[in-house]
């Protein structure tokens, strides 16, 4: 019975270190995100510039332009269509 008495307080210690790591964890987020959110709202960051649209298009269109391109390398070039 000593033996498990032991364990039981040991099982009880490492659960509460878990518990304080996960709370100080939790802190260090919360602490992370007010500082992000009031960089927000100053507006350092999260603000798009204009230019996200742009690029956003260009890339839409590379990637179209790569898919067919890979479409047309599978199925439009075949060997049956030469004859030789």
């Amino acid at each position: 019975m000593n033996s498990l008495e032991e364990l039981v307080k040991e099982f009880e210690a490492t659960v509460k270190e878990d518990i304080k790591k996960r709370q100080k964890s939790i802190e260090e987020g919360e602490t992370l995100d007010k500082a992000i959110h009031q960089r927000m709202d100053a507006g350092e960051i999260g603000i798009p510039l204009g230019t996200d649209i742009h690029v956003g298009v260009i890339m839409a269109g590379l990637a179209i332009i790569v898919t067919l391109f890979a479409l047309y390398m599978i199925f439009g070039v075949s060997p049956g269509h030469y004859s030789g």
